[in-house]
C-alpha cells in the first residue's frame, strides 16, 4: 500500500494530486510568475 505521514492511503494521495493540478490550472499565470517564467 502507498501511504505516508501526509496521506492516509492511495485514494487520499490521488485526491491531493487532483486538487493540486486543479489549483495550477485555475491560477496558471500566477503559478508561472511565482516560478519566474512569466512577466
Amino acid at each position: 500500500m502507498i501511504a505516508n505521514v501526509f496521506h492516509k492511503d492511495r485514494n487520499d494521495i490521488i485526491q491531493a494530486i487532483t486538487r493540486f493540478v486543479h489549483y495550477i490550472h485555475e491560477r496558471s499565470e500566477e503559478v508561472l510568475q511565482r516560478l519566474g517564467c512569466a512577466g
